[in-house]
């Protein structure tokens, strides 16, 4: 269901629990989507918070989201993820979420900024870094 050439795309299940009274996937679940499409990138390329050499810490900076179709059923979903801005220690990520029936359920955005571990201070992406998010840019 990927839009986009560039776009990573991750497939994730929605089930039963993460539902809200109203039977609709609960808002929070679409934050939490997103953060494993990004999980599942770094996973991709051989990469996670204990590997080295990955750009480890970070922390989110921002979180933007727009609901657009309420996802009802448990169901699975795809994720495209692509970089659309990429700074000296920060990144912007855009979600785009899509439902089974390919129906574009949601999008957002995130950054994250890379922090020096004992110093908690921004501190720039590596070359490695920025060649493995590279082909993820926007065009």
């Amino acid at each position: 269901m990927s839009r986009n050439a560039h776009c990573f795309v991750s497939r994730q299940w929605v089930r039963f629990d993460m539902m809200d009274p109203l039977h609709h996937l609960h808002n929070v679940n679409y934050l939490l989507l997103f953060e494993r499409a990004r999980f599942d990138l770094w996973r991709a390329h051989g990469f996670g918070p204990d590997a080295p050499g990955f750009d480890w810490p970070y922390v989110v900076a921002h979180n933007e989201i727009s609901y657009l179709l309420a996802i009802e059923t448990e169901q699975e979903v795809e994720i495209d993820v692509e970089v659309s801005a990429l700074g000296r220690s920060s990144i912007t990520f855009h979600h785009m979420l899509y439902r089974e029936d390919g129906a574009l359920s949601a999008e957002g955005s995130c950054v994250l900024v890379r922090v020096d571990p004992i110093e908690r201070r921004p501190i720039p992406w590596s070359e490695g870094f920025r060649s493995l998010v590279a082909p993820y840019q926007k065009p």
